[in-house]
Order: C-alpha cells, then structure tokens, then sequence
C-alpha cells in the first residue's frame, strides 16, 4: 500500500516520484529498509533501531576487525554486550587481546565468543570484563585490538574520541537519563518498569494473536522472512491508560522504504490502529507507516517515505499517542510533502498539516 499525498503535489509530479520509485527499485539490490536513530560523535557512531536497542561502536573499515560495539537493549536490567565485526573468522584456539592507551584491559578466549555467521560478528556476554573495558574506554584514547585470523597475527586500531557523548546519546534515546541504570547521564532516580520497551525480534516473540498475520501467507503482514524481520526492530510499549502498543515491520518493503503496522493491546484484545493522513482528495487514513522512528518517552512517532535513498523527498508524517476514555489513537500533528528530490531536509519541506502552518 502506497502512502497517501498531500493535495499540493501535482499529479505529473506525483507519476514522476513513482516512476522514479519503481527504476530505482529495479537498479539496486532489494534489500529491507532500516528504520532508527543515528548520530555521529566524532569518532564514534551510534545507532538505535525502534526496539531501542542501541549500538555504541568505533570504526576502521581499514583493518579486518572493523568494528568494535557495546550494545544494549532497552529493559532497565539489560546487560551491556561486547560485539566485534570481522570479515574473517578469528583462528579457533587464539585470544583477542583489547588495549587502551597501551595498558592491557581483557583478553578473550576466542572460544569465549559467540560467532553469528549470518551477519559475521563475535558476541561477548561478560558483565565484569565489559565493564572493565568501557571504563578505561571512557577515560581513554586509542583502542588496539590484536587477534589471529586466517593463521596471522593482526592488529585494529580505533579512536575513543566521542565515547562518552555517544554514552549519554544512547542513555538519552533509551530514557536513562538521571536513572541508575545510566552507562553515563546516571542519577538517583527511578529505573523503568512497566513503562520498558519490549524488542520483538522474531516471529516468536510476537504475540500468538497476531502471529499468523506474519507468518500465514495470507496475513495482511505477510511475505517478509524472520532474519530481516529481525534487523528491522518490532516493539512492544507501554502506552498510557493500561494499554501496550505493537509496532512492527509488516510485510516486504523495497529498496529504502519499510511498513510498519500497529496494534493497540488491552488485556486480551488487539485493536489494529489505524493513521491519518492527508490524501489528494482530503482527510483520509491508512492502515501502515513507514520507515518509523518512535520517541517513548513523548509518545510521537515519526514515518518517512523517501522518494528516492537519499531521503530529499517524499513524505513525512508525524503523530502523537493520545489516550482518552472512550478510545486511544493516533493524531496527526505535522504532515510534509515534496515531489522536488534535492529539497534537503524533510522539515524544510512544504506543510501539508496543519492547513496553513
């Protein structure tokens, strides 16, 4: 289902952004969109997918062991996990030494790591020698890393520069911020609870009510497979008046371009829930959104339907969670359009709603 466009797009403009939409698709591998948060600080770059698991992670697309990850989902008593990114399995038997500002802080057993082959990463579940390394880590400036693969000695090398801050960004978008379970903004306050996210990363994890829409050919979300079900990032939030909301990935998107569907749950009862939107003809709604980015602790939820990669185009709409006591929905706060690609940033765009904004 395609979204819906706002009455200042021009129907040639309109056939000219689907034509596009329809070559590009066929010129680039089909591969599933990725919705989440992203920031650069200096050195270190850190991504969070709707789930709100965050990546903090150092680079060096030069060096085999090209990356080096701290990750942790959003529950209150989530453990931080150590993940390297290789493009060469390490020599079984071997250690991978990690060094900060040339001080020795863990060395691991490469039997010690779990390899997931179908994405090439070692993960590393140790509380103690995690918490041992990002100590130093933030205190500190190169990491160097050793380690043996393909039968050779080899070393990978990253700068620190923004791990902090990108310990704060993470804390920031999980909520953290003056809670106790902070990797960096700490403070007295209370950690979550009932109000934590909830990842749903396979077909399992979601609820049994909704699984056949997945997993039956005929559910309305079917056609997309587990493992890039899995990348894209489902949730599970608290939503306010008792309710829990159910963001997931629904069905097969293209290139750059993801749906998502939404379940209100009460108790026992999932409600689909719809979206409004501004059509061609007027207020109209639909049953999807795209390539969302939720804020929690706001309850906004943000979709983009790009135009074209580079996102300088398309739609954007934006929603806020309102609970009442008849009935909880979704209501548009900002809609955007613009056919012109090369138009920049998608708040620059023209305003479809509020009329006149």
């Amino acid at each position: 289902m395609q979204p819906s466009v706002s009455r200042d797009f021009r129907a040639s403009a309109l056939r000219q952004t689907v034509v596009w939409l329809v070559v590009l698709f066929c010129l680039v591998a089909v591969l599933p969109a990725m919705a989440s948060q992203f920031k650069r600080i200096r050195d270190i770059s850190v991504s969070c997918n709707d789930a709100l698991t965050c990546d903090v992670s150092a680079y060096n697309a030069q060096s085999e062991l090209y990356t080096v990850t701290f990750r942790r989902r959003a529950s209150p008593d989530a453990p931080v996990e150590l993940v390297l990114g290789v493009r060469e399995t390490l020599t079984p038997g071997s250690d991978v030494l990690l060094e900060i500002d040339g001080a020795e802080i863990v060395r691991l057993p490469v039997a010690d790591l779990s390899y997931r082959a179908a994405v090439y990463e070692y993960l590393f579940r140790g509380r103690e020698e995690i918490a041992a390394l990002m100590g130093s880590a933030k205190t500190g400036r190169t990491l160097r890393v050793s380690y043996r693969t393909r039968g050779v000695d080899t070393v990978s090398r990253f700068s620190l520069a923004g791990f902090v801050a990108g310990l704060i960004f993470m804390d920031e978008v999980q909520g953290r911020v003056g809670r106790p379970d902070a990797l960096q903004a700490d403070g007295p306050g209370t950690s979550g609870g009932e109000g934590t996210i909830r990842e749903v990363v396979s077909f399992s994890d979601i609820p049994f009510q909704l699984r056949s829409e997945f997993t039956s050919p005929s559910g309305s979300c079917g056609g997309l497979q587990e493992q890039p079900f899995a990348k894209l990032g489902g949730f599970d939030a608290e939503a306010g008046a008792g309710v829990r909301l159910i963001g997931l990935p629904c069905g097969s998107g293209d290139a750059f371009n993801q749906p998502y569907a939404f379940w209100e749950r009460d108790g026992p009862r999932f409600n689909r829930v719809a979206f409004p939107v501004i059509a061609e003809e007027g207020p109209s709604t639909s049953s999807t959104a795209w390539n969302v980015e939720w804020d929690d602790e706001r309850k906004i939820l943000t979709s983009l339907f790009k135009g074209r990669a580079a996102g300088d185009c398309g739609i954007l709409n934006r929603w806020a969670w309102k609970t009442g006591e008849s009935e909880n929905a979704f209501v548009l706060i900002e809609a955007r359009a613009t056919a012109e690609c090369g138009s920049g940033d998608p708040q620059s765009w023209p305003i479809v709603w509020p009329v006149g904004g």
